[in-house]
């Protein structure tokens, strides 16, 4: 078939009644004719197949746009659930982190927490990292950032079904029942991604016991306005050393700081304490006034920790509630003109005795008793001026027939008196077997009559007061040549450039307390050998060569050694090489010989010295003669 009749047939297909001899039977269903679209009468058949292609497409397309979005939304859906819900091959749900620890702990003592990770997942985790945060305030085994506490380790690939696990060790302080949290946190990847997934899990551990005792002594009621002294003690409950530990004090209102020992870091209220070692005991005393009213409750607080960023991290904490009493007639004591007097064996005691009038009535007809206590009294030399000592009940006594100021003491009115005694000398107290001894002081002073107004009330001035009598430490440091137990050897009269060795002699004796940390040392010159010979053998006698020292550490030392028990002795040899220009001359051979130690009673630094030992040890060894003391050519 020719394109023309191609172009016949075409145009016979769209003409109007147009019928063809060859067609299908018609259907049986009847139909109803319908006009065609104008539009086909004017718009070629290409155009009309094509706008019909379009429209099609268009409705494909968008049809696929919001099929697509659909399907997006909820493949992701379905994504996250199936990998966090528990259902995938890696799920948070299937990561364990445990903590295994102590609940409870005492504050200084170390903790350690078990951390383990549990990969209970179809796939490895990779790229895992665990960082564990102590409690606040604790110390950790290894170092970290103080302010976040925080320890990282790297724990690689964690296989499908495996465990990790690591020990986190750290010193706990803090108040006692401060609770601390701990927090375990695993960061980890999936294997091909870049994204960075977390599990935490957390805990807690109490601090069952403070790492510091603290504790204050103060009575529980004070005279207010009256200068008094008291002291704070603490001590480590911890296993390891505290380091860098401050004190902090808070007074109550009215308090007026007047002194320490030591003395105050910052305002009168901070102490920079140091470290403490495990199990070790310190105080600090102080002295002040608590101004208020009579009856007045007052708290007084020590903190002990360490400082943070200018913050007292507590440790230990203690308080006392004092209550203030405000005399209505006032009396103290004060002994050698000091609040605190060092009193040693033999030594004579100054008491002088002030009284004030605090009502606003007269008082009159005044007397002062002031009864003394002790053994260490020496009561034959008890003085009392303006007054007379009454020994049937050991009371020094002041009426207005002895001195006439107090017949009438009006509002305001204050007066003073004197008297004074010895105590015991050492060995008298050794004698006696008297340790740790003291001297107590009774104070009353009271009108015949109460005043106008104040009928039945107490008015009566009062006062307690405890003195420790301080233990002597006494040394002696001698010389020999011709000792039977360790005899000298060389040229004596000593010799220029020759060696002659002497024989040194230390003893001790302690009178009446227990002495610890006791220690005897000596320098020597640069022409004096140590021969490091000793005996006994049992004492731990040292020599510094650098310093050119030798020291003889005797540690504790019981009262009434060398008195009513045998005295601490050592013996040590010495040479001596002596130069020309000490010809003529008896040179030393021990200088700055002395001893110190600590009195276990009172607390405080005992010492004593003696004079430097020369070659002139005549007197010592009789079998030296005078002239055998000076170095001869």
């Amino acid at each position: 078939m020719d394109e023309d009749s191609l172009e016949r047939l075409r145009k016979r297909l769209y003409k109007k009644e147009e019928k063809f001899e060859r067609r299908f039977e018609e259907p049986e269903l009847s139909y109803k004719p319908e006009r065609a679209n104008p539009v086909w009468e004017k718009k070629p058949v290409e155009e009309i197949i094509a706008e019909s292609l379009r429209k099609r497409t268009f409705f494909n397309m968008k049809f696929f746009v919001w099929g697509a979005g659909i399907f997006v939304v909820v493949f992701g859906a379905l994504a996250a659930i199936y990998l966090f819900g528990g259902f995938g091959l890696t799920s948070s749900r299937n990561i364990e982190v445990s903590i295994s620890g102590p609940k409870e702990i005492a504050g200084g003592e170390l903790a350690r927490w078990d951390v383990s990770v549990r990969n209970k997942n179809d796939a490895k985790l990779a790229s895992a990292e665990l960082s564990f945060r102590y409690p606040q305030g604790s110390k950790p085994a290894v170092k970290v950032s103080s302010e976040s506490l925080i320890e990282r380790r790297a724990l690689g690939e964690i296989p499908s079904q495996g465990i990790a696990k690591e020990t986190f060790s750290a010193f706990v302080f803090g108040p006692e029942s401060f609770e601390g949290e701990i927090e375990a946190a695993l960061e980890y990847r999936l294997e091909g991604s870049n994204a960075i997934f977390e599990k935490k899990e957390l805990g807690r551990v109490r601090i069952s016991r403070s790492p510091l005792g603290v504790s204050v002594k103060i009575p529980s009621e004070i005279n207010a306005g009256r200068e008094i002294s008291f002291e704070v003690s603490y001590v480590s409950n911890s296993s390891e050393i505290i380091k860098n530990l401050t004190l902090e004090l808070i007074y109550p209102a009215g308090f007026i700081f007047k002194d320490s020992k030591p003395k105050p870091a910052e305002n009168s209220s901070r102490w920079n304490l140091g470290d403490l070692a495990p199990g070790e005991e310190r105080s600090i005393t102080l002295s002040g006034i608590f101004e208020g009213q009579d009856m007045d409750q007052v708290n007084f607080t020590a903190q002990v920790g360490v400082v943070e960023d200018g913050k007292l991290t507590v440790y230990g904490a203690s308080s006392a509630g004092i209550t203030l009493r405000r005399l209505f007639v006032e009396l103290s004591a004060r002994v050698n003109n000091e609040d605190k007097p060092v009193i040693r064996g033999g030594g004579t005691l100054s008491v002088e005795v002030s009284w004030k009038n605090n009502l606003p009535q007269a008082v009159r007809n005044a007397t002062i008793e002031i009864e003394l206590e002790g053994e260490a009294i020496d009561e034959r030399t008890i003085q009392v001026l303006d007054g007379f000592y009454r020994g049937s009940d050991k009371k020094a006594v002041w009426s207005p027939s002895s001195m006439s100021s107090l017949s009438v003491l009006e509002p305001g009115q204050s007066g003073r008196a004197q008297f004074s005694f010895k105590v015991l000398d050492g060995v008298s107290l050794s004698k006696k077997n008297i340790t740790n001894p003291t001297v107590k002081m009774s104070g009353l002073m009271k009108p015949s009559l109460g005043p106008d107004g104040f009928e039945g009330i107490d008015v009566a001035g009062k006062f307690k007061n405890e003195y420790k009598i301080e233990t002597s430490l006494q040394l002696s440091s001698r010389g020999f040549y011709y000792l039977s137990s360790l005899r000298g050897r060389g040229p004596l009269p000593p010799r220029a450039g020759k060696e002659t060795v002497y024989t040194a002699v230390w003893t001790l004796a302690n009178v009446s307390n227990d002495a610890s940390g006791v220690e005897v040392k000596a320098s020597l010159p640069a022409y004096v050998n140590w021969k490091n010979i000793v005996r006994p053998s049992g004492e731990e006698v040292v020599y510094d060569e650098s310093r050119s020292e030798v020291r003889w550490r005797l540690g504790r030392v019981k009262a009434g050694v060398g008195i009513s028990q045998p005295a601490r002795e050592v013996v040590f040899q010495i040479g001596l090489i002596a130069s020309a220009d000490q010809i003529g001359d008896s040179p030393t051979l021990l200088f700055d010989v002395s001893v110190e130690g600590r009195d276990d009673f009172t607390g405080n630094l005992v010492s004593d010295s003696e004079l430097s030992l020369t070659t002139e040890i005549s007197s010592f060894d009789t079998g030296v003669k005078q002239s055998d003391g000076r170095v001869v050519e």
